[in-house]
Order: structure tokens, then sequence, then C-alpha cells
């Protein structure tokens, strides 16, 4: 059986000398881990996204719309990685995944996009440190014990590391399922979806924990439900 194809949305970053559209190891290492076989969507227009703020780029054409969904098409599920940067693709792509009902995994920034996909003015900055460390194990999570996430992962309560500067104040058509202590939004879902969840930890980089594995080997099987149907 053909492995499921997971698109993760790219990043704009630059190394030494050139500008990139990339996608960080630990998120294709992730996919691999858990059967998936991941690929890289490209954002269509045509500019050095690196230089421009989101602000000053153009609203998409059509076109490009639909050079967006033909990547789309190829795909099984969508992975929306985190970012410091959210284009008009991003919500493009999260939209379109949540309307035709196409498996999407939100992570970080990408969590936000899905809490943001009917309003886009729901994020708030975080003035202390204590959601912006880079460790294994931050802080605590705890999940709603009638979510979907919380009955994939099999604990309301788990460690989670973190690295973000803004939080959701917003959910919109989503439910909370996941909160840090703090009160700070961590984990959103549509129940009414075949897979839409955002979380907003990075369990990409905490495979090591049965929790996180059991999310992406989830994400990949609903995934590949979808491919055999």
């Amino acid at each position: 059986m053909a492995k499921p194809i997971i698109g993760i949305i790219g990043r704009a970053d630059c190394s030494d000398t050139y500008s990139t559209i990339s996608v960080l190891e630990a998120y294709r290492r992730a996919i691999i881990m858990s059967g998936g076989n991941p690929i890289l969507i490209l954002p269509p227009q045509n500019i050095d996204y690196y230089d421009f703020a989101p602000k000053n780029v153009d609203h998409l054409t059509i076109g490009e719309e639909e050079m967006i969904i033909d990547q789309i098409k190829l795909c099984d599920g969508i992975l929306m990685p985190g970012g410091n940067k959210r284009y008009e693709y991003d919500h493009f792509i999260t939209n379109y995944c949540l309307n035709k009902n196409i498996p999407i995994l939100g992570i970080c920034l990408g969590m936000q996009l899905l809490a943001m996909h009917i309003k886009q003015n729901t994020l708030v900055a975080i003035l202390d440190n204590s959601h912006k460390l880079k460790s294994d194990e931050a802080h605590h999570v705890t999940l709603d014990p009638n979510s979907k996430l919380c009955q994939i992962i099999g604990t309301t309560q788990l460690d989670v590391n973190s690295s973000h500067s803004f939080k959701v104040s917003d959910v919109g058509d989503f439910s909370v399922v996941g909160l840090a202590s703090d009160g700070t939004i961590e984990a959103i879902e549509r129940k009414d979806k075949t897979f839409a969840i955002g979380v907003q930890w990075h369990p990409e980089r905490l495979m090591d924990h049965i929790e996180n594995r059991r999310l992406f080997n989830y994400f990949i099987e609903v995934c590949q439900n979808e491919s055999s149907n």
C-alpha cells in the first residue's frame, strides 16, 4: 500500500548566501517516522518572500490560487508548521483544507492559522518568557477529557515544549481542548471534520514522547484512510 502523501507548507528563510523556502527536518522526519510520505508545498507568487513583510505582498490572483490547489490535490493531508510570518497563501491553504475537509494538522503558527480562519485579528503578544522557551518540558498542558485529541494521545496531562511569541484569544468555530496553567490556549479541534487539530507546542521535536508519536501516527492513519477512499 502506498504511503499517504503529506504536504508541508514551506517557510521563507535565508542561508548565508541565498533566500530559501524550506521545511525544518523535524517535521519531515516525524511524518516519515509515522508512515507518511512528505512533500513540500511551495508558495506561488514570483517574489522573494524572505524580503517581503506579509502586509507588502500583493493579494493572490486566481491563477496563483489554482497553483496552490493543484499542489494540495497531490496530497492526502496537510501539515501547517510553525513560523514567524503568515502570508495570504497560509490563510488560503487553511481555509481550502477546512472547506474541502482535507486532514490538516496545525503546529504553533499552524494552530494560530486554524484559529484565525474566520477572523484574522485574534493574536495577542505574550509579554513574559514563560512560553518563549524551547526546552523539552517547558510547562504542562491540560486536555479536555472529552476531546478527540485526548482520545488520540491517551492522557489529560502532558508536558510540552514551547517556542511562541503570540497566543490566540479567539478560536472561531474550533473548540478549545487544551490549556496551559496560565490560560494560554494550547490545543484546538473541529470534531465535525475528519481531522482538523492544532497544537501550540512542537510535537515534532518530542517524538520520543509517546503522546506526540500517537498524534502523528493518528494523523497519518487518517490520511491513509483518505488516500484509500
